[in-house]
């Protein structure tokens, strides 16, 4: 009951805040620092269940969760004269809606013809992904999202430290290890979506310290990130991880807008990191190195992961063109498949999301997502290539690395659309689509405005200068 009390009380403070200083924007940042508490959905899990009322009373004690869909209630309610704003002009919602569409479709012809959680919960995803744009409306709205990814990003590391080094707050027993250590999973309920989160929030704090430099958002917030992130990511023992984690650093890089020489001096410094780090890794052994050791093992490194996606094969090849329906991955293993499995194998639940949509949706389901995928990519191509500013440039290319990063991860770890970063990371790509990230805060005074209007000019006419001006001869003034 101590439990439910803080989760009900840390939700009302934050709903509390943002109706005491009358500024429904502050909804959005609520959702990106409350999405990590998954404790209270994990302990109640056996009291609640996953689907139905008390399903979905099980969600909204995530205060993510609960702070989605005051978004949405608060977005209907201003949009109520002028309801065309809930739909936004953008090429992100075809294919957010379509997926959902064919995920739900899917439950017609499952055995149970019952929808999960992960499949009630959806219409307040998609509804979020068109409701969370009204709320984003200038650069300053997209700055506080930025700000709460890396708050939230610090704490869940400074816990996950703690958990690691001086077992304190341990709460899920299932995470201990045989040689006594602890896979770090702060207040996620998986080590393995703390590191998903981590992954692509450092990739945003190195993405802001490339872009915008020394900042009191960059000194304050995206610095002491990555000071605490790193360590808190090696802490959950997560390979898929540690690999999204490269990818993602490697993309934001390659995107950031910033010199082409700096790149590749950026690239080579962290091959130089990682490589330190395996050596240091190497020197330690203990579980850690084991973990990372089984990298080398081939496909034996996906341990039960391998029957799980022979068994979806299987599913597929007895029904290519709608699967065996969406949520009936599990039922069918223990039917019809088993025949798969070894005698010791724990799960049955698949691990890798494309498997699952093959399995679940035959050839309808993934000519979908073959879709969406290319929609999607198109999309951020052309966003990206439109923004002029640098700001704008590293959102939008954060938003597509997040993207990829969550999808790849979801190969080894599952959670693709039940993912509620996805959903939110949508959202907010569609507000960088419509414009938001250019659009300075109506309540500047229009000095200020001014000058950040001014501040691209002065800085190119400052290096035309530098260039042209001869050896030896002092800079000029910006």
């Amino acid at each position: 009951m101590l439990d439910l009390a803080f989760i009900v009380a840390v939700e009302a403070i934050l709903l509390g805040a943002v109706i005491i200083l009358r500024e429904p924007k502050l909804l959005v940042p609520c959702v990106v620092l409350g999405l990590p508490f998954e404790y209270l959905q994990v302990q109640t899990l056996d009291t609640l269940g996953e689907g139905g009322v008390g399903g979905a009373i099980r969600t909204l004690l995530n205060p993510g969760k609960a702070a989605m869909a005051a978004t949405i209630v608060v977005a209907v309610w201003r949009c109520r004269h002028s309801p065309q704003r809930l739909v936004p002009n953008s090429s992100f919602i075809l294919p957010v809606v379509l997926i959902a569409a064919v995920i739900t479709l899917g439950v017609a012809w499952s055995d149970s013809q019952r929808p999960t959680n992960a499949v009630l919960i959806l219409p307040m995803y998609v509804a979020f992904v068109f409701a969370a744009p009204s709320l984003i409306e200038d650069r300053r709205d997209i700055e506080r999202i930025v700000a709460a990814f890396l708050i939230a990003a610090g704490l869940v590391s400074v816990v996950a430290i703690g958990q690691r080094f001086i077992g304190a707050l341990q709460w899920r027993s299932m995470l201990f290890e045989p040689g006594g250590g602890y896979r770090s999973n702060a207040t996620f309920a998986d080590p393995n979506n703390l590191a998903r989160f981590l992954a692509i929030t450092l990739a945003l704090a190195g993405g802001t310290i490339l872009a915008t430099g020394a900042r009191r958002l960059t000194v304050y917030l995206a610095v002491p990130t990555v000071i605490v992130g790193l360590p808190a990511l090696a802490a959950t023992g997560s390979r898929s991880g540690l690999l999204g984690f490269l990818l993602a650093g490697f993309l934001m890089v390659m995107f950031a807008p910033i010199e082409r020489y700096t790149k590749l001096r950026l690239a080579a410094f962290g091959l130089v990191g990682v490589t330190l780090g395996l050596g240091l890794l190497v020197l330690q052994g203990g579980s850690d190195f084991e973990r990372i050791k089984a990298l080398t093992l081939g496909i034996r490194v996906l341990g039960q992961r391998e029957f799980l996606i022979r068994a979806g094969w299987e599913m597929w090849k007895d029904n290519p063109f709608i699967g065996v329906g969406t949520g009936s991955f599990p039922n069918a293993v223990v039917q019809r498949y088993l025949w798969i499995f070894p005698w010791w194998a724990e799960t049955t639940l698949s691990h890798t999301s494309f498997i699952s949509i093959l399995a679940e949706g035959g050839l309808v389901a993934i000519s979908m997502l073959g879709f969406v995928l290319v929609r999607v990519a198109n999309g951020a191509r052309n966003v990206y290539r439109r923004e002029t500013g640098r700001y704008g440039r590293m959102m939008a290319a954060w938003c597509a690395v997040a993207l990829t990063e969550i999808f790849f991860q979801s190969q080894s770890e599952g959670r693709l659309f039940d993912e509620p970063y996805l959903w939110a990371i949508f959202a907010i790509f569609v507000a960088v689509e419509l414009g938001a990230v250019r659009r300075e805060p109506a309540g500047l005074p229009v000095v200020e405005r001014t000058a950040r209007a001014a501040a691209p000019i002065r800085a190119t006419r400052a290096a035309v200068s530098a260039i042209e001006a001869p050896p030896g001869s002092p800079p000029a003034p910006a």
